[in-house]
This record gives C-alpha cells, structure tokens and sequence, in this order.
C-alpha cells in the first residue's frame, strides 16, 4: 500500500498570479503586493460601511467588516510568521521564502475574507438566499446546479469572485495563487453537500479555481479540495477575532454587562490572582478593562492555534483532517475558552431587540432591491427569454453587460452580474437606494 498523498510547500507557495505576471522591479514581494492591491481596492474600502454584527450603528466603538478584516489581518500576519518559523526549523520552506512571507499570505487573504459580503452582514446573506428561494420563476432558466449558487449564496463565494474576476468593475486583483489558495475556506462549489450553506466556489469561477488548485497541489477529495494548510490560519485569525470583538462590542451596546468580560476570562488570565491585582483592574474605565482583557485574549489564542495547527500538522498536509474542521474548535485550552463563552451569549447577541428589528428590515430592503433590479422572464417563449429592464441597464450601468458572451451561462450570468451590484452595496447605499425605490426622496 502506498503513502497517503501529501501537499508540497514548493507548490502551496507558487507566487504566480492568475492573470498576468508583472515584470516590473518592486522590492516588495509578491504576497505584499497583494496586501496593497486589497488594502488600496474599491471593495475594501466600502468594507468600512458594512455590518460586522450590528446593522447601521451610530457608536464609532463598534466594529464594521473594515476595522474587523484589519484586526484579522494583524492576527493573521502573526500566525503565518509563528507557522512559517515553525516549517523554517522542520527544513520546509522553499530557498528564497521565511516566515515573513508566509506572514504575508496570510495577512492578504484575510484582508480578503470578508470582501464578499453583502450589506447588513450574515442577515444580507440569509435574505438573498431566502429571495431566490423564493423564486420559481427562476428555475425555468437556470438548472438546478446553477441556480444553488443562489440559492445557497455565500460572501466567501463573492470573495474569491471579487478576487479573481471580471464582475461588477470588470477587473479582479489578479492574486497570486497562494493567497487565493489560503481564501479556499470551503474550497468546493455550491453543489457539494458541507451539511450547511457554506461553499467558496461559484460557477463562474470554477475554471480559474480548479487551475489554481491544481498549481498548488490541493489534494482532489473528489467533489471537493483539500483545504490549503494556511486556511487553517486565515480562519483561524477570523474565529479569535470575531468571537473575542463580538463579546467586546455587546458590552459597548449594553447587550452584555460591562463586568462580562472580567466575569469569563479573570480567572484564566490570572486577574484576580491577588486582592490588590483585581482592585487596580477594576478602578480601570470599562473599555480600558475590556482592551486588556482583549489584548492578552488574542496574544494567547495565537499560541493555542499555532500549537494545534503543529499537533494536526501530518493531517493538515495530507488533507485527512475532517473539511469542517477549525483549529479553534479542536482546542481544549484558551481557543475553548472563547469559543464557549461565546457560545453562550449568541442568543443575546443575534436576538437583540434593536438587531432583530435592524435584520428584519435588512430582509425587506435586499427583497426590494432584488425585485427592482432582477431580470425578467417570458415564460412564454421556448425556451424563456430573460431580459434586463432598460432602467436597470441605466442604474448599473449598461457597460456591466456588454462582454457576457452568448453561451450556455449567458443568463446565468446576467443574474451573477446583478447578484455582483446588490451584494456589493453598503448598508447605507442599500438602504437610501430602498427609499428611492420607494419614492421617499432622492
């Protein structure tokens, strides 16, 4: 019998890029030119005006996806550099290539994590599946496997579209295949059955992805890839950040007790090791308490991912460890520490009145959108003719059209070319484009 298959360092860092490679001299490597290119991008940048977890909020403390990608990217800049000193000592890192570069491919694809999303965070995301769902109409033109990309829609699908593609603006970023292959979270299409609505690969970017893939080396699980091994360390940054800032930002909101933080971690941070300790914590402001407790939170889950990345590593490169696994639920030290105390707040942090009734209207909002702006269909030609309505062609933008080619996934991708505009909104340009809708001012 055989070895398993392994992936290949050599491989997994290929710095070419999936469109063009620049000849221009740049002391900069190429994994920093990516950061730069996503950093100075116009999607990233309307990341500042976009749910993390609390819609349309006025607090300037709490988190939108910009401020959120930034903290991940820190985090995940420092995990790649531990787990690149770490295959630096085990002999494995290419000649030319340190940790700093492995920092690199890390702190760009996380940069790009979020990228995708559509306004008003995951309940963006929940409406725009439940509006195609809801949609026979739909079905006449578009199979079944076409139409899950839909249906099941996932902004970290649009993230690697808005990496790689001519969408809205025509223009991906052109990354180079590590950092798309670290963006992989769910390195399958939207066919494959993960047990949730969870998938990083649209129709439309298929091609690209299976070319990218096979440069790497991502092992083939038949349906699926094996993830890269550094999207074990982008999602790690994701979970310790989002879980520790969520908690953080519902003490802001008053959803939480200002002393919540203190309750779940001064035990095992050692706060209240001694009287004195604990009385020079508490005469601290709130926010002062939290950034500490924040602060050692993060500093520790770094070392707690990068041990379990290093105890799972043959299964990381082998591609056996379970898809749906993540370095933080695999821990039994401060990753679970986090991940229970969050676990037991998600109730009052996602059912919040003033959230509830934010999310509720997100639905309303994205549901008008879409019924505006969505192709129409003759159901009573054979086949259905899908059209775009000429205003629609106005307000996008008629240029947005002109190079889908006339085949087999043409109307598929007038509705990914609209999918692309609406999922691109801010909250605020969603919600002020809803008023027009609705005749309430321009």
């Amino acid at each position: 019998m055989g070895s398993a298959p392994r992936m290949d360092w050599n491989k997994l860092l290929d710095a070419t890029r999936t469109d063009w490679n620049s000849r221009q001299k740049d002391l900069r490597s190429p994994f920093q030119r990516d950061v730069d290119r996503i950093i100075f991008s116009d999607a990233f940048r309307r990341l500042s005006r976009k749910t993390q977890v609390h819609p349309l909020n006025e607090n300037d403390h709490i988190h939108s996806r910009l401020t959120h990608s930034l903290e991940v990217a820190t985090v995940g800049k420092s995990l790649g550099e531990l787990v690149g000193g770490f295959l630096q000592e085990n002999g494995e890192l290419p000649e030319g290539i340190t940790p700093v570069h492995i920092g690199e491919i890390v702190q760009a694809a996380c940069l790009a994590h979020d990228i995708g999303n559509p306004p008003f965070g995951h309940s963006g995301e929940a409406a725009i599946k439940e509006w195609f769902k809801s949609r026979s109409n739909l079905a006449a033109f578009l199979s079944p496997e076409l139409l899950t990309d839909f249906t099941k829609f996932d902004g970290n699908a649009m993230a690697v579209r808005t990496m790689l593609s001519t969408g809205f603006y025509k223009e991906g970023m052109n990354p180079t295949y590590a950092v798309v292959g670290a963006l992989l979270k769910y390195p399958w299409p939207s066919t494959f059955d993960a047990g949730k609505d969870k998938f990083s690969i649209f129709r439309t970017e298929a091609d690209a992805v299976r070319s990218v893939a096979s440069a790497l080396g991502l092992i083939d699980k038949g349906g699926r890839y094996a993830r890269h091994p550094l999207a074990f360390l982008m999602e790690a940054a994701d979970d310790i950040c989002y879980r520790i800032i969520d908690m953080e930002d519902a003490t802001e909101l008053g959803i939480l007790s200002g002393e919540f933080m203190y309750e779940q971690f001064a035990r095992p941070l050692g706060l209240d090791a001694t009287p004195e300790r604990t009385e020079r914590y508490r005469k601290r402001h709130f926010r002062q308490r939290n950034s500490i407790i924040r602060a050692t939170l993060i500093g520790l889950a770094t070392e707690d991912a990068v041990g379990i990345f290093k105890a799972h590593y043959d299964a990381v490169m082998d591609g056996s460890l379970d898809h749906s696994a993540s370095l933080m639920d695999m821990s039994d030290g401060i990753c679970r520490t986090i991940h229970d105390a969050y676990k037991g707040i998600e109730d009052r942090l996602f059912l919040s009145r003033r959230k509830a009734v934010l999310e509720l209207g997100a639905q309303n909002a994205l549901d008008l959108l879409l019924d505006r702006t969505m192709v129409d269909v003759d159901e009573s030609k054979r086949p259905p003719r899908v059209s775009v309505n000429p205003k629609v062609r106005a307000l996008l933008g008629a240029e947005l059209f002109e190079d889908i080619p006339e085949d087999e996934l043409h109307d598929y991708r007038l509705v990914m070319a609209i999918v692309d505009y609406i999922s691109g909104m801010t909250d605020h340009y969603a919600t002020d484009l809803c008023r027009k809708f609705l005749g309430l001012g321009y």
